[in-house]
């Protein structure tokens, strides 16, 4: 597993157990990573994620209600599926860094890791869709090329 993977898995497992909690999303996190063995860039990376999470909490939360209040409904999404999409959202607003396609990947492997068959589907329309609005030029390119697609995988990065 990819460092950034794991770091993606360690904030999703961080925010559920909040959410199950009632913990702050940043002790927890550290909580988690004081009970697993992981590199130093895996955690940097988490705390950063986390963070970004934390801080546009507010915005993620309405941006994932104006893209899917359209099409579903909101309150039959499950806790995780909210989490995978919460994470998915921040990455591709907040992490320039990261191809858009490499983030829609991991949340895809996320939700089906702990969600059922069919969130992965969901998954990958919901951020596809953020991803289109994040980036317009997605809707005029035939080969959906833009800037923050490349990168096939991030596997031995980070």
């Amino acid at each position: 597993m990819g460092k950034r993977t794991k770091g993606r898995e360690i904030v999703l497992q961080s925010m559920y157990a909040s959410l199950i909690s009632g913990a702050e999303i940043m002790a927890t996190l550290e909580d988690q990573m004081t009970q697993r063995e992981s590199a130093e860039e895996t955690m940097e990376f988490a705390r950063d994620l986390a963070t970004k999470v934390k801080d546009n909490a507010a915005d993620l939360d309405r941006w994932l209600n104006t893209l899917i209040s359209d099409r579903w409904d909101p309150s039959r999404l499950g806790s995780l599926e909210v989490v995978v999409l919460t994470i998915g959202l921040a990455e591709i607003k907040h992490s320039p860094d990261v191809p858009f396609r490499v983030v829609i990947n991991e949340a895809c492997d996320m939700a089906r890791r702990y969600c059922d068959e069919k969130s992965v589907g969901f998954v990958n329309a919901v951020l596809d869709r953020a991803a289109t609005q994040t980036y317009p030029d997605l809707k005029n390119s035939s080969d959906n090329t833009a800037d923050r697609s490349s990168g096939e995988s991030e596997k031995g990065s980070a």
